[in-house]
């Protein structure tokens, strides 16, 4: 076992896939720190297991990143499940130093809510799916350009 965490010092629920950046593993959990507990965090660990977090949402960037990262010019990409200015989650860039900034709030104008798949680049495009929203509340298939 290379990290045993904790809700008090570092999220717990780590439930997407980790991510090598340069020998480094980034990675999320679903849950965050202490008042922040159903937020979520970005994370990374070593492969010795030095673990950090450098980032905690729920200040309006979203909550819960069910989705891995996607690494892609320096930054990182993924997406809140929950939260944002519209409850319905969020996509976010990420620079490596740990700041956040919101891509796009879903749940508003029909453009689908609660994105839980990993986002992929197609030709500099982001594309990604929403569990719900859309004409029919059956989910959507979106685009974003970072």
């Amino acid at each position: 076992m290379l990290h045993d965490f904790d809700s008090k010092k570092d999220g717990r629920y780590p439930a997407a896939p980790l991510v090598n950046v340069k020998g480094t593993l980034y990675g999320t959990t679903l849950y965050g720190v202490g008042s922040s507990s159903a937020a979520g965090t970005v994370f990374t660990i070593t492969t010795s297991g030095k673990e950090k977090v450098h980032h905690i949402f729920g200040n309006g960037d979203g909550t819960q990143p069910r989705a891995g990262l996607l690494y892609k010019n320096d930054a990182l990409y993924g997406a809140t499940s929950l939260g944002g200015s519209n409850g319905g989650g969020t996509a976010f860039s990420m620079t490596m130093s740990g700041a956040v900034t919101v891509l796009h709030d879903f749940g508003a104008d029909g453009d689908g809510s609660n994105p839980v798949a990993s986002l992929i680049d197609v030709g500099g495009t982001l594309y990604g799916t929403t569990a719900y929203g859309g004409a029919d509340n059956n989910g959507t298939v979106f685009s974003l350009t970072p």
